[in-house]
């Protein structure tokens, strides 16, 4: 599998993360007191997804740098799971 196919499937699937988790964090029944954090949780995975998979999607439009394409959507995968790290630590 070339690094551009490889980089199109990631991206695909974070494309669909990000829709999934900016839904999910939208339309959260949450209490009106902590909507303000649901509203920044859609904050900070939109700017997340703006830094690493957009730069991937320009990259793979413009037919370049197929390698750094994958870096960048591989990313976003690798940022939800040191925040998740640090939740886990934080919280033990």
């Amino acid at each position: 599998m070339s690094a551009r196919t490889a980089a199109i499937i990631v991206t695909a699937l974070d494309c669909a993360a990000f829709a999934a988790v900016a839904a999910g964090l939208f339309w959260s029944g949450s209490d009106a007191a902590t909507r303000g954090f649901d509203l920044l949780g859609i904050a900070v995975v939109s700017i997340v997804f703006a830094v690493t998979v957009l730069p991937a999607l320009v990259l793979l439009y413009l037919n370049r740098a197929p390698r750094a394409a994958l870096a960048f959507a591989l990313a976003l995968p690798a940022a939800f799971v040191a925040a998740f790290v640090a939740v886990v630590i934080a919280f033990m």
